[in-house]
């Protein structure tokens, strides 16, 4: 019987994030459940029946789920907001060599 001593490399870049569930990531969870909590706050307001309501939340929270999880060409959602605001905010290209 012979014993083997895996190893395992890892990336220096490799970063770990955990999520909720196994999902969706904690950074993205955060800005879903603020736009699904608004859009409960006026349905419970305007007293819409619960599974029209429940229609209206999906309808609505999905599609941000999965830009905010899948991410825009490769690049993860948010980092990717972040630069093109500093861009607007600052309009400067820096080129790194």
């Amino acid at each position: 019987m012979q014993i083997q001593n895996d190893k395992y490399f890892f990336p220096l870049n490799y970063k770990f994030s955990a999520k909720f569930l196994g999902i969706i990531e904690y950074k993205t969870l955060l800005p879903i459940a603020i736009i699904a909590g608004i859009v409960i706050f006026f349905l419970y307001t305007f007293k819409v029946d619960f599974f029209i309501g429940f229609g209206i939340v999906l309808f609505v929270t999905i599609p941000g789920i999965l830009v905010l999880s899948i991410g825009i060409n490769g690049q993860p959602a948010i980092p990717y907001f972040n630069s093109l605001i500093k861009f607007s905010i600052r309009k400067k290209i820096y080129i790194y060599k």
